[in-house]
Formats: C-alpha cells, sequence, structure tokens
C-alpha cells in the first residue's frame, strides 16, 4: 500500500480551509468518478462522501500536536463501477498562529496511484486559488 501527499502552509484559517477542501474535493470528481458513483448509488454500494479520519493506534494518545481538524472524503473511481470502490484524500490542519499548516495524505492500493497522486494534485491547487500566500513545503 502507498500513498501521495502535500504538505502546504496557508494563511487560511481552520475554517476556510474546511471549505476549501470541500470544494476541492467536490471538483476534483471528474466524469469517470461521476459516472462511478452513479452507478454505485444505482447499485446500493455508494460509500463516497465526507467523513472523519480516525488514529486507533495505541500510540495516538501520545501525539504531542494533534491536528485542530481533520476530514476525509471518498471519491468514487469510474473503474470500481457499481462495486462502490474509491480513492479517499484526508487533510490534516495544525493552526500555527499566523499560518496554519495543512497535510493532504490519499493511500492507495497497487493501482490507484495515478488517482491518489490526482486527487492531492487538485486539491493542492485550490488551496492555492484560494490563497496567493499559500506554499507547498519540501516533502
Amino acid at each position: 500500500m502507498g500513498s501521495k501527499q502535500a504538505s502546504l502552509s496557508t494563511t487560511l484559517t481552520v475554517k476556510q480551509c474546511a471549505a476549501v477542501f470541500r470544494d476541492g474535493a467536490s471538483q476534483a470528481r471528474g466524469i469517470g468518478s461521476m459516472l462511478g458513483g452513479i452507478a454505485a448509488k444505482v447499485a446500493g454500494n455508494d460509500q463516497s462522501g465526507f467523513f472523519t479520519p480516525t488514529d486507533n493506534s495505541p500510540f495516538a494518545a501520545l501525539d504531542d500536536d494533534p491536528p485542530a481538524f481533520s476530514v476525509g472524503a471518498l471519491i468514487p473511481k469510474f473503474s470500481a463501477g457499481a462495486q462502490g470502490n474509491g480513492t479517499a484524500i484526508h487533510m490534516y490542519v495544525w493552526d500555527r498562529g499566523a499560518t496554519r499548516s495543512v497535510e493532504l495524505y490519499s493511500p492507495h492500493g497497487i493501482g490507484g496511484g495515478m488517482h491518489a497522486s490526482k486527487l492531492v494534485t487538485k486539491v493542492g491547487a485550490a488551496f492555492e486559488a484560494a490563497d496567493p500566500r499559500c506554499r507547498r513545503n519540501a516533502d
């Protein structure tokens, strides 16, 4: 299992980051994703939508710097069709005073790297469009 990620620094508020993520995740859905989502709904297998990522690790309680806000979205894939499978993208936001640190993370299986990369790129671009001072941090 792999992942694609991006690290951003923005002057947007945490609430604004949530709005940009919601819009960016919606805009990341191409025609194939929409068709896959429709097929999943018709078959009763729609799993798409927003969710709260959880850290069930026994070490989570030791996290000295938990995010101020986290959210995920499952975006359907065309190839998944009626099965309802998709690619998730997560956003974690830390309030650093004058700026917010934003981590975008998209886990993927053996064949989902391209879709995960596209999601991270499109949501990252939504942040850059919403905040001209947004910067991608070196990974």
